[in-house]
């Protein structure tokens, strides 16, 4: 670990590792055995203090090793499984990375939407605030899957390539706001930034709160049970903000290495398990799981 800081005067760790530490300095961590392995430095100054955090995976580099939420699919459960947050973060901008390792099921699939947790069809009998990113048979209802946006009142916008099952993919959807729009761009197979699906629609979507606003992973809260997640979903990090394309890379190799990273993490669980979907992140924001059926643990590595 190396670091340095300005105009401090005194430096404390924490979490992986401990005591007071010089101003700026490097030194070794040791050998790592632990999945995630969160350093925490503040400092303390004249002006004030400040603390920056890095995370250290063990990993193979795959998805392959560690925990996960493995979801059973819509054909294998009678009741819903999802996690939501109730008072979720705002709409845009936002940026949420995640690794899934999809199965082939019949029907339709939910990484995570933000949404109404509630009725699809809440604005006078049209959708409206919602997105997502996840599989989506084509053609519907049965068709062969493509990675797909679905946003803009009911739109479905999908990838040129087809899902390919029994494997991992490291994937992101950074959403933003501007005088032009709303944009959604889906990276779904990183660190291949050309494997990308990009939506803009007008102003004037979005601009209505949801009657129970919710982020929920697992399962679609308007049609539960049948559209649940057929696969293993881990690796979670959400961001308040549009990162870059370049940061996003960054964050997935090492979360919390860059500054937009660090600041803006809204929630951050690596390795999930069905007793444990709580916010790793330091910010707070700890889902909570609905009704009384959980995913499988999965787990990877040595």
């Amino acid at each position: 670990m190396t670091w340095s800081s300005l105009d401090a005067t005194s430096c404390e760790a924490s979490g992986a590792w401990s005591g007071t530490k010089p101003t700026s300095g490097s030194a070794s961590t040791g050998a790592l055995t632990a999945p995630d392995n969160t350093f925490n430095l503040a400092c303390v100054g004249p002006g004030g203090s400040a603390t920056r955090s890095a995370v250290v995976t063990v990993s193979s580099g795959d998805g392959t090793q560690g925990s996960g939420l493995d979801f059973p699919g819509s054909a294998a459960t009678t009741g819903t499984i999802r996690f939501r947050f109730t008072n979720p973060l705002p709409m845009y901008p936002a940026t949420y990375l995640w690794k899934v390792k999809p199965r082939q099921q019949s029907g339709y699939y939910t990484t995570f939407f933000w949404g109404n947790d509630g009725s699809f069809w809440w604005d006078n009998g049209a959708p409206n605030s919602y997105y997502g990113a996840h599989p989506y048979p084509s053609p519907p209802p049965n068709g062969t899957p493509r990675w797909e946006i679905a946003t803009d009142r009911g739109g479905d916008f999908l990838s040129d390539e087809s899902v390919v099952f029994d494997r991992w993919y490291t994937q992101a959807l950074r959403v933003w706001s501007d005088g032009a729009g709303k944009h959604h761009e889906f990276y779904w197979d990183l660190p291949n930034t050309g494997r990308v699906i990009k939506v803009d629609v007008p102003s004037d979507f979005a601009n209505i709160a949801p009657p129970k606003p919710a982020l929920t992973w697992g399962d679609a809260p308007w049609n539960p049970s049948n559209e649940l997640m057929n696969g293993v979903i881990r690796g979670i990090q959400i961001y308040t903000t549009q990162l870059s394309v370049a940061d996003i890379l960054a964050e997935g190799s090492a979360p919390l290495s860059t500054n937009a990273g660090a600041t803006k993490v809204w929630y951050m669980n690596l390795n999930p398990t069905p007793t444990d979907i709580s916010d790793k992140s330091g910010a707070g924001h700890n889902p909570e799981w609905v009704g009384s059926e959980r995913p499988r643990l999965w787990s990877g590595g040595n």
